[in-house]
């Protein structure tokens, strides 16, 4: 299985967000180009409407976010990323 190791928490984002070295790149879109990242950041939000989320998103190794469009994994109904990560197919170890 793939593998997310907590690296920090970010400063960027809403909410609670931490950044994570990913064992296997994920992939993203930015401008109709296809990008991999080996760093997401998971922010874990209630929104204005009471939903929690647990988005993921794609960040260089300082945890600046390079595009806020939510990568596969991110999830609803939870603010638990290591639930969101395993969505995507990462161990948290």
């Amino acid at each position: 299985m793939k593998r997310a190791m907590f690296i920090k928490r970010a400063s960027v984002g809403a909410g609670d967000a931490l950044l994570y070295k990913l064992s296997d790149p994920i992939k993203f879109k930015l401008d109709n180009d296809e990008y991999e990242t080996f760093d997401v950041v998971v922010s874990a939000v209630t929104t204005p409407y009471g939903v929690e989320e647990a988005c993921i998103f794609p960040s260089d190794s300082d945890g600046n976010i390079l595009s806020m469009l939510e990568l596969d994994g991110s999830i609803r109904g939870t603010l638990d990323h290591e639930k969101a990560l395993e969505n995507a197919g990462y161990e948290v170890i």
